[in-house]
């Protein structure tokens, strides 16, 4: 499924702030996020658009970022009550966190906040959904569809991950969580490891922040040497960007979301939540935060994948 045209120009708005004042309202086109910052995405504001792949029933996706070079695309994807495809691979990676109704995929039945790690290759299905589902889709490619009962040759199996819920699983202790600071999380986060590829290091994870934000003593913005994406599932969150024209504020609701290349000062002082925040996040490889006072600190750039 190549990217559509219609999608290039897709529309997002978020609040532009200074430091100390909001400026209102402006919008900001969805980019390639293999080279540019792509956030404050409220998909309540996008269209449903048709999600075809061949050998697969029909469906409709929202798309929140695509690298255009590499065909890797995040979506929301919503199928209909009744909605099956028969067993099969992909020839990418495919990662499924379920936001809301039921899917039943091999026999294992997903619910809300279930996900599941499919890696290329591996043969998987047949699926269906009784009621229909609403569905964080990340593919590290250009989606496509191989009916197959088994899986191709080569595929790593040992990386497949399902049964995997957020009300079943408990929080991950700090000693178990991969180290990304030169210090320990605070000690009142709250963190769960989905998963962490065995090679590449890129993981996803849930993450619960304490309501305020601790952070090295003067030291406000953090830069990963990985891109980080996430999608805020509940409550709220006001936070900094440090792009090209400068520190950017914007606020994130439940659905907001963000791509963000390596190499980019984020938080900052105006980073804040009304109520709470919680967070699914992937990043390309093992997640690695150094911290800065100010937003147009120099710093050197990690790889964006």
């Amino acid at each position: 499924m190549r990217r559509p045209a219609y999608c290039s120009l897709v529309l997002v708005g978020f609040t532009l702030a200074a430091s100390q004042s909001v400026s209102g309202q402006i919008n900001l086109e969805l980019r390639d996020r293999g080279k540019e910052f792509v956030g404050w995405v409220q998909p309540e504001k996008m269209y449903w658009r048709p999600f075809v792949v061949s050998g697969m029933l029909p469906a409709e996706f929202k798309l929140l970022s695509v690298d255009d070079s590499l065909g890797a695309r995040t979506l929301i994807t919503r199928l209909s009550a009744g909605w099956k495809h028969p067993k099969g691979y992909h020839n990418k990676n495919e990662e499924i966190f379920l936001l809301s109704g039921d899917l039943t995929i091999g026999g294992k039945k997903m619910t809300k906040y279930s996900y599941a790690y499919y890696p290329a290759g591996y043969a998987h299905g047949p699926a269906f959904s009784e009621h229909g589902a609403t569905l964080l889709h990340w593919w590290d490619g250009e989606p496509d569809f191989v009916p197959s009962s088994a899986s191709k040759a080569g595929t790593r199996v040992d990386e497949l991950l399902e049964d995997w819920n957020f009300y079943e699983k408990p929080w991950t202790s700090p000693d178990q969580f991969p180290k990304f600071a030169s210090f320990l999380p605070p000690p009142d986060s709250r963190l769960k490891l989905l998963r962490q590829d065995k090679v590449t290091g890129q993981m996803t994870w849930i993450n619960w922040p304490p309501p305020s934000r601790i952070r090295t003593k003067g030291r406000v913005w953090e830069v990963h040497t990985s891109f980080e994406e996430a999608m805020l599932l509940e409550g709220d969150l006001t936070y900094g960007e440090c792009l090209p024209g400068g520190e950017v504020v914007g606020t994130y609701t439940a659905g907001g979301y963000f791509f963000r290349p390596a190499g980019i000062l984020h938080g900052g002082r105006s980073a804040h939540s009304s109520s709470y925040s919680l967070f699914i996040f992937r990043s390309g490889k093992s997640l690695w935060t150094d911290y800065f006072e100010e937003c147009d600190q120099p710093r050197s750039k990690g790889n964006t994948q």
